[in-house]
């Protein structure tokens, strides 16, 4: 057979996923033509990969006006209605789905020997209200009966520019179907949605809200909608692919990672840093900054760390003349190389990123401080520091060997202290502030922080990492952060670190705590706060009632 598939991409970072080359390299052999038309920029590597290794036939660069519907036209334009009309079909297609899962061959192979079928989808969308019945345009294949018709060169020819997607679900995705059928040609779906229950859909798109049904009926394709959509079901479709097909998950967790976000619920499961099989190496391009607010707990960090890690090199900083002088003397017991610098910055993350010039000499870096992290207690706050640099003395070996054996990881940070994870301890993110101040920093990556839930925060700064992976800070103007308190500052900056080592297209993994809690601590948690919240609405509406009644009206 001969076969012609129009190929639609777009990626607002300007790269091709992993993804997208696995998949044009599987299905590529079904077709004779395969024309790859992207509408955002290609990096010379990608097109250079496309053409060469995957010998793409066509590949064709556009902007971004009329999205899909359009570069299938100017796709069609390309290689001229009278020659498509020669090929046995014509399979458009975009890069919205992961897959293929299974093996194409026989969906093509069955549709084709169907002689009543024209044209045909994976999926469909259910009649609405609002929609009517239609196939799914990220994968529709059409065949030679319409080809060559006027009807089909006529739609495809008329499709307008429209530059915003609402105009086109209106006019083509959601009409396509009908036109045709109208038209007197007759379409099938690989799975029909409409026999199946959808009571409990807020819109008959199995698709989007019933993906694990998409796996269960091996619809070769998934969404990458479906998996954004529903992060916590994501774990079981991974481990239903894995059990199932052959399809290497990890293009999903790179591409989502990559994408989306950096600590998305169905990623933190590899995110635990693990014990290497193999022989610990630490390497010996290593420095340890300790800001130091409080000599008292320095003295502490003494015997707890600086004596069990006599290889690294340390950089004190401290805003106080006499703290300085008096590190003078303590640092006469520690046999690594040490500096002592009086700086201006009284917060500690400030101070570290104020000497860029000596640490960016070095290829690993640790980070600790004195400074209160809980102000309205002291017992919480020394229990919080206390876990924090005890992941950080019983991880110090594991991280420095994954930072140096793991190119792309740039971040090491405890897991959450014992006072966060039991709800004793909480900062409400000053997220608006933190997206002015990702701004400053000129990252590339779009992050809308007040639109995310739940962010990952690096708990008083404590961590392992690579001067590259937070570079930023270290290159940005430090007064503008100057109108912030100490507090806000931690809020701001210890809720940024991940999301820039992100933007910096580095990951990161996450220290054990050794004081272990059952997950049915987390699900009691939930539920206390669940009744609170009722509680809470109880009393709202009882209060209601009482004004209701001394003014002399009822309220249901």
């Amino acid at each position: 057979m001969e076969r012609i598939l129009l190929y639609t991409h777009f990626n607002k970072l300007h790269q091709v996923s992993g993804h997208v080359f696995y998949q044009l390299k599987q299905i590529k052999p079904l077709f004779s033509t395969v024309v790859f038309i992207s509408n955002s920029p290609l990096e010379k590597d990608d097109k250079t990969k496309l053409q060469k290794e995957l010998n793409i036939d066509i590949v064709i660069e556009r902007d971004n006006t009329g999205f899909d519907f359009a570069a299938w036209r100017d796709g069609m334009q390309f290689i001229g209605f009278d020659k498509i009309q020669g090929y046995d079909s014509l399979t458009i297609m975009n890069d919205t789905c992961f897959g293929p899962l299974w093996d194409l061959q026989k969906i093509y192979e069955d549709m084709e020997a169907n002689q009543i079928v024209d044209f045909w989808g994976m999926t469909n969308f259910r009649k609405t209200k609002y929609f009517k019945e239609h196939l799914q345009s990220y994968f529709v294949s059409f065949k030679q009966s319409m080809l060559g018709t006027e009807v089909f060169q006529r739609f495809w020819s008329q499709i307008k520019e429209f530059t915003d997607v609402q105009s086109i679900i209106d006019q083509y995705e959601t009409q396509f179907t009908m036109y045709f059928q109208k038209e007197g040609f007759y379409y099938q779906t690989f799975y029909d949605t409409r026999r199946e229950e959808a009571g409990g859909l807020v819109h008959p798109d199995f698709s989007y809200y019933k993906p694990q049904t998409i796996l269960e009926k091996k619809v070769p394709f998934l969404k990458v909608k479906a998996i954004d959509g529903n992060p916590f079901l994501v774990a079981y479709l991974l481990e239903k692919i894995k059990a199932t097909s052959s399809y290497p998950v990890s293009l999903i967790i790179e591409h989502m990672r990559e994408y989306f976000f950096p600590d998305a619920p169905y990623l933190l499961k590899g995110k635990l840093l693990r014990q290497p099989k193999e022989a610990i190496s630490i390497p010996k391009d290593v420095v340890l900054h300790i800001h130091v607010t409080n000599l008292a707990i320095f003295e502490q960090f003494i015997p707890k760390f600086v004596n069990l890690f006599p290889q690294f090199e340390y950089l004190l900083t401290t805003p106080d003349q006499k703290i300085a002088k008096q590190l003078s003397h303590d640092v006469n017991g520690i046999s690594g190389k040490s500096q002592i610098v009086l700086t201006q910055e009284q917060h500690p993350l400030l101070a570290m990123f104020a000497q860029a010039e000596q640490l960016k000499a070095y290829q690993y870096i640790g980070h600790l401080s004195t400074h209160t992290l809980v102000t309205e207690t002291v017992d919480l706050d020394e229990w919080m520091r206390s876990e924090l640099l005890d992941m950080m003395i019983e991880n110090s070996s594991n991280s420095l060997h994954a930072l140096k054996h793991c190119s792309d990881l740039g971040l090491i940070l405890p897991d959450l202290p014992s006072i966060v994870r039991n709800g004793l301890f909480y900062q409400e993110p000053l997220k608006e502030e933190m997206g002015k101040i990702w701004k400053t920093l000129s990252c590339c990556k779009s992050f809308t922080f007040t639109d995310t839930a739940t962010l990952t925060r690096v708990y008083g700064g404590f961590m392992w990492f690579k001067y590259e992976a937070l570079e930023p800070f270290f290159k940005m103007r430090l007064e503008n952060l100057s109108c912030y308190s100490l507090q806000e500052k931690s809020t701001i900056l210890e809720n940024l670190l991940v999301y820039v080592v992100w933007d910096k297209d580095y990951d990161f993994q996450i220290m054990p705590l050794s004081q272990s809690y059952p997950s049915l601590l987390d699900l009691q948690y939930l539920n206390n706060q669940l009744v609170k919240q009722q509680e809470t609405l109880k009393d709202r509406k009882s209060i209601v009632k009482r004004l209701a009644r001394f003014i002399g009206k009822e309220v249901e």
